[in-house]
């Protein structure tokens, strides 16, 4: 079971971690053996699990809402208050009640935000970032941009697979109808007429007989396969077998590295601007990464920072990333410019994705058409032969 825990550091510095246990006192032993006092042990599931997360979009609108507030001068409680009930969205507004009475009550914005339980853990970071440092507008403004980035580049590779995805559906259709209604009728046909078919017309005729006596069968293997589908996209186990397939294949490894790279440097840039220890973003980033490579693999960095260890050997030696962004990173740590230096390899990353997913998915379209065109005429010529066959004898 995975508890998420509040704990101070020997230095008095208060961080967030997850840890693996059977029970709360199995983490608290895990926090004292590692040099740490535990504040607060809670389950994952009613910690960061109480809600479905606020949709993204309503987020961003809620900020640029706050952002425009607060640069106004309005205090923060009479903002929030100002906010209640501004919005489409029915668990915004249900939970900006709940952030206002928390406040109301004495507690922090952040501290807020986590007894809600709706608003996503980076965002939560930010926002202690931005309250510890005094610049809550200022990193609000940082978070929001990040997140309008990236929005945009999701709905560019959204739209940009939207056409491959629709050939697709059509190809497989086209096959559905030519196997279950096509080639029954031809297969009447030639049975009776006495044609003499070519191999090719034998050999679809036979495929198709089978597909059509193995009905079943193939709907089992297709709840199974529908099975062990949801298992990889549901489980960390599973999760972590689609990122090693994904980063054994030659251009897509690279990309998917390239990618989560980005993410992470652009993350930590935020953070980092936003006045956060190193130490407190890399747990951050842990808890709230998709990569599950990336999450067993912070934990051996956070590790090695807390030990002493400079942020880019730890990366380094890590190899989540792109050699590339740890370069970066050892020049930022060297000149003390660690944010910026992230920004810039961000956007470097950024670029190098978009330029190969838009090239990449301005291939698959004429590709698809072309197998799409060879795959139907090939079928039809078979079905086909033996009738001009049989005409050109008759005549």
């Amino acid at each position: 079971m995975r508890f998420t825990v509040k704990y101070t550091t020997r230095n008095g510095e208060v961080l967030l971690k997850d840890y693996e246990g059977s029970s709360v006192e199995d983490v608290s032993n895990q926090v004292l053996m590692e040099g740490g006092y535990p504040l607060e042990v809670k389950a994952i599931s009613r910690a960061f699990h109480r809600s479905r997360p606020i949709k993204a979009d309503s987020l961003i609108i809620f900020n640029q809402e706050l952002l425009a507030l607060l640069k106004a001068g309005i205090p923060l409680l009479q903002t929030l208050e100002l906010l209640v009930g501004h919005g489409k969205d029915a668990l915004l507004r249900r939970s900006l009640e709940n952030v206002v009475e928390r406040v109301k009550e004495g507690l922090s914005f952040s501290e807020a935000l986590e007894e809600a339980g709706t608003f996503p853990a980076v965002y939560r970071a930010n926002v202690v970032a931005g309250e510890r440092s005094g610049t809550l507008p200022e990193v609000v403004g940082r978070w929001l941009a990040f997140q309008n980035f990236a929005q945009k580049s999701r709905r560019r590779i959204l739209e940009a697979l939207i056409y491959p995805m629709f050939l697709v559906v059509v190809l497989v259709i086209a096959l559905v109808v030519i196997f279950n209604v096509v080639l029954p009728r031809f297969a009447e046909i030639y049975s009776g007429g006495g044609f003499e078919m070519p191999q090719a017309t034998r050999i679809l005729l036979a495929f198709g007989s089978f597909m059509r006596d193995t009905i079943w069968i193939q709907a089992g293997l297709f709840a199974v396969l529908l099975g062990v589908g949801r298992w990889m996209f549901t489980t960390e186990a599973g999760r972590r077998v689609i990122e090693r397939i994904i980063l054994f294949l030659p251009r897509a490894g690279t990309l998917y590295r390239m990618y989560h790279s980005s993410v992470f440097t652009r993350t930590l840039s935020v953070l980092l601007a936003g006045g956060m220890p190193v130490l407190q973003a890399l747990e951050v980033i842990q808890r709230t990464t998709p990569s599950e490579r990336m999450k067993l693999r912070l934990v051996r960095v956070a590790e090695m920072v807390r030990a002493g260890s400079s942020l880019h050997l730890a990366l380094e030696q890590s190899k989540m990333l792109d050699p590339l962004a740890v370069e970066m990173t050892r020049v930022g740590e060297q000149s003390s410019a660690l944010p910026d230096m992230l920004n810039h390899v961000a956007d470097f990353f950024d670029q190098e994705v978009e330029k190969a997913t838009t090239a990449i998915t301005t291939l698959i379209g004429p590709a698809l058409i072309l197998f799409m065109g060879v795959l139907v005429l090939g079928l039809l010529l078979a079905v086909y032969v033996p009738l001009f066959n049989a005409g050109s004898t008759v005549r």
